[in-house]
């Protein structure tokens, strides 16, 4: 059993994030629990201490998340709370639309990012690295041009505080 029905993954199925750069070396690993998947949207929690492996190193991240994946959007978003405690803020990442290969869960990270904090501050982060970047690993213009889109809607849903920036729990 490979986890779905049809192309989309079961709740309580364990996925595992590959995240690439654009030139395909790894990134990030991070093994998600499925929520719900209505094929469109993709719905995962993250326990606080599970290891994530990054390309540099091991990480334990103090934050339960819960993580929104679009199939067909340019960015994911985590909302992120210590355990027990309220949301601390949502990290909005800017990537490929993600594919979703059985368990696995594959996008390029295209490391443009946005923070949101739960008193509406929206922050664009990184843009230096997402400048070097389009140089030294050759973005496509319509690549460049669907990073800083997504930016800017994933900002305008934070400050409009549209799903999934419209509730705190």
């Amino acid at each position: 059993m490979d986890g779905r029905t049809g192309n989309q993954a079961a709740p309580g199925v364990r996925i595992l994030l590959r995240a690439t750069k654009y030139d395909g070396t790894a990134h990030w690993i991070q093994p998600f629990t499925v929520i719900k998947d209505d094929g469109v949207l993709i719905e995962t929690q993250y326990r606080a201490r599970t290891p994530i492996y990054t390309s540099r190193g091991e990480f334990r991240s103090p934050y339960d998340s819960h993580v929104y994946f679009w199939r067909d959007r340019w960015y994911n978003v985590f909302r992120l709370s210590k355990p027990g405690c309220e949301l601390a803020l949502w990290y909005c990442n800017i990537t490929t639309p993600p594919r979703l290969d059985g368990t696995q869960l594959n996008y390029v990270d295209l490391d443009l990012d946005v923070i949101v904090r739960p008193g509406g501050d929206v922050e664009l982060v990184d843009t230096d690295e997402f400048q070097e970047r389009q140089k030294t690993l050759g973005y496509p213009q319509d690549v460049i041009c669907r990073a800083e889109a997504a930016a800017c809607e994933v900002s305008e849903l934070a400050r409009h505080h549209r799903f999934p920036f419209d509730e705190e729990r």
